[in-house]
């Protein structure tokens, strides 16, 4: 019962009502390790709990169909499933399709050429993923008990190499690979009575780009500081991010710059218009990289069959291109361009120790509990999960926990200060990943927070 790819492509191009389509087959290698704490005292070990391998195949179809309606076409993405007959699973996504009435579009006529390479995926996981899984967990059992005044309570780690294909109807067919490697370690400190937990995790293409002792020293050394907290004073605060709370923020803020946006009647820039609304601090230069080493978005050809290549859509904070696919290059009646790819920021003047001397008083977020954050009105507010107040009328330094802080990038970016040390960042969820080469941290000013 079992098909393939090439019997999938006979199946669809027999199809008469289908105008386009693009197979999309991913198969993944996936390795899983996670980590507790085994024994106490002089016998006390790190353990591994559980050890697992997984090879897996997705194979995803969007079609697009003849409704018979003048610039119509029904369009439905629907996976598929090996251990079912194939044409039955095509006939019913084609007769949900037709109940769809969607703008029509194509793909490209002219297939990309002199399509470059990119370092998408860590040749040692490509080549040994087992091998480079055994060496990070290595580094995982030397480091976890280095830090004797806390408690290592566990850990996590995942590793998977996905070899994609992509397959249109235009002719176009177009293979990649990439790595994602997952490090999370878990700390907590007692004091009496009393305890608390401090988690810490990261993404990476490759694990050449993460130092696991930094991961479980971090979380260690703010596990320590967790207890002894204060409730934050409410005001106006000048506010230091991490380059993970930058990367999630322009990740979707980019949207502003995107013909999707302008077409859905969504917040759009048109070019020349300020990114942020007149600016004065460290003006942002916003590039969208694909062709980044080891980056989340490295990429060099779209699932709509279009060449993507560095764009830079901002400088000194004037928007000076769009972010323009396939799709709604056509119904804009506008060229392609790139429009996926990592979101690069220019680096500040300023150091990490500068920022946190910026202003009298400086909150350092150091963890928020979950970010929540609008693309479409740039928006954002958590819970202060971790941060650190430096006072410099007192000359001291408190820990914070509790609160709430709100802002938005319109607002609070307006005096920007950016670090000049740089971080790279990587985040995967689902079917979205967003990559970040920029500042690691940003000084943003007037930021409510509420204790």
């Amino acid at each position: 019962m079992n098909w393939n790819l090439d019997q999938l492509k006979s199946e669809l191009k027999s199809q008469k009502k289908l105008k386009n389509w693009i197979i999309v087959q991913e198969n993944i290698h996936r390795r899983e390790r996670y980590f507790l704490m085994d024994g106490q005292g002089e016998k006390k070990s790190v353990g591994l709990d559980q050890d697992r391998e997984v090879n897996s195949q997705n194979v995803e179809v969007k079609l697009m169909v003849d409704i018979g309606k003048p610039d119509r076409q029904g369009e439905i993405t629907k996976k598929l499933f090996k251990g079912e007959p194939l044409g039955p699973q095509i006939e019913k996504a084609i007769a949900a399709a037709e109940v769809t009435d969607h703008q029509a579009w194509s793909l490209p006529k002219d297939l990309p050429t002199q399509v470059p390479e990119v370092k998408s995926c860590d040749p040692k996981m490509l080549e040994d993923l087992n091998g480079t899984m055994n060496q990070v967990t290595a580094q995982i059992m030397e480091t976890a008990l280095s830090f004797p005044s806390t408690q290592f309570n566990s850990s996590e780690l995942f590793m998977s190499v996905h070899l994609k294909e992509l397959h249109l109807s235009n002719g176009l067919t177009h293979r990649s690979q990439q790595s994602r490697m997952y490090v999370e370690a878990a700390y907590s400190y007692a004091q009496d009575g009393k305890s608390d937990e401090y988690l810490h995790t990261a993404w990476t293409v490759s694990p050449s780009d993460v130092s696991v002792a930094d991961i479980f020293n971090e979380a260690s050394s703010r596990a320590l500081h967790s207890l002894d907290v204060q409730k934050p004073v409410t005001g106006k605060y000048s506010v230091i991010v991490d380059a993970d709370v930058l990367a999630t923020l322009m990740a979707g803020y980019v949207d502003h710059l995107k013909s999707k946006s302008e077409y859905l009647q969504l917040p759009f820039k048109k070019i020349g218009e300020d990114f942020v609304e007149g600016a004065i601090g460290d003006l942002i230069t916003l590039t969208l990289d694909p062709s980044l080493e080891y980056g989340a978005v490295t990429v060099s050809v779209s699932e709509l069959g279009t060449l993507e290549k560095p764009i830079r859509l901002v400088k000194n904070n004037k928007v000076i291109a769009h972010a323009i696919d396939q799709q709604h290059a056509q119904y804009l009646s506008k060229k392609p361009t790139t429009h996926k790819g990592n979101v690069v920021l220019s680096p500040g003047k300023l150091s990490h120790d500068e920022l946190t001397a910026a202003a009298p008083q400086v909150l350092e977020i150091l963890q928020f509990s979950g970010l929540f954050f609008s693309p479409h009105s740039g928006t954002f507010s958590s819970e202060i999960r971790l941060a650190r107040l430096f006072d410099h009328k007192s000359g001291k330094i408190t820990y914070i926990k509790g609160g709430s802080l709100s802002g938005s990038i319109a607002e609070n970016f307006k005096n920007a200060q950016f670090s000049k040390e740089t971080a790279k960042k990587a985040q995967f969820d689902y079917h979205q990943s967003d990559g970040y080469f920029g500042p690691k941290y940003a000084l943003l000013s007037q930021v409510s927070v509420v204790g």
